[in-house]
């Protein structure tokens, strides 16, 4: 069981790194969670219910932010959870600020589907970056 876990959540990060955001859908199971943990200034923190919260989690993310790189370099199998580490560089849009995150996720699998996604993230880094004013990026550049 845990090498398919395993295989599942590297599938999903394949495809999101191309993109391919419809073809991680069948990956999720029916009551699939979607947890992102960060202050009330972060526009995206918040709990993501179904397919219909993994499609509302990006609408939000990509009118707000560009990831450039997603680089899931651990895979930590335990069973039925899979626990990936990892670094994100990201473009913010309105202002052309740039951040670095350390982020830790923790997926469940349960019958070859995503159940479960607790998302952990460096949120400090990102606030920061969605704060910054457009005149101060440009001068720092």
């Amino acid at each position: 069981m845990s090498t398919q876990s395993a295989e599942v959540v590297r599938r999903f990060f394949r495809l999101f790194e191309e993109g391919r955001l419809a073809d991680i859908e069948p990956l999720l199971a029916p009551d699939f969670e979607w947890v992102y943990h960060g202050p009330a200034a972060l526009p995206w923190a918040g709990v993501y219910r179904g397919v219909e919260g993994f499609r509302n989690f990006f609408a939000i993310v990509r009118e707000l932010i560009q990831v450039q790189e997603c680089d899931a370099y651990d895979y930590l199998d335990a069973g039925d959870r899979v626990v990936v580490l990892g670094v994100s560089r990201t473009r913010v849009l309105a202002n052309d600020a740039h951040y670095e995150a350390q982020w830790m996720n923790v997926f469940t699998v349960r019958d070859g589907l995503i159940s479960r996604y607790l998302d952990l993230y460096d949120t400090a880094s990102v606030v920061d970056a969605l704060r910054r004013d457009r005149r101060e990026v440009t001068a720092a550049s």
